[in-house]
């Protein structure tokens, strides 16, 4: 009996653990100069995403955003638009544990 409680409470723990690193949720912070940042897009079974965003990301802001869900490929392209600029497109392997996303003048960091 007291085996069995062990082996439920450790698959608890793993279903706790699980639950937790379950989403991909990060923080996409605009350090560009001058640049508003109006979209952010993921490309996955063949097409764009709809706009993550509902409003704008100014230079300085930051915003979180989160998958919810962590099914499908590791390294996903994601497209971010810019007011009076138009868009780049990147690529990142969300698998690492991305907590921030750092857009720049020219490209993108990330811890």
């Amino acid at each position: 009996m007291k085996r069995i409680f062990t082996v439920a409470a450790l698959f608890m723990v793993g279903l706790s653990a699980s639950a937790q690193a379950s989403d991909y949720a990060f923080r996409l912070h605009n350090r560009a100069q001058g640049y508003t940042i109006n979209g952010f897009y993921t490309y996955q079974n063949g097409r764009w995403s709809e706009n993550w965003l509902d409003g704008r990301v100014r230079p300085g802001q930051a915003i979180d955003l989160d998958w919810f869900s962590n099914e499908g490929d590791c390294v996903v392209p994601f497209r971010v638009s810019w007011d009076n600029y138009g868009a780049d497109d990147f690529k990142l392997d969300w698998c690492k544990g991305v907590s921030n996303v750092y857009m720049k003048d020219k490209g993108f960091s990330w811890d």
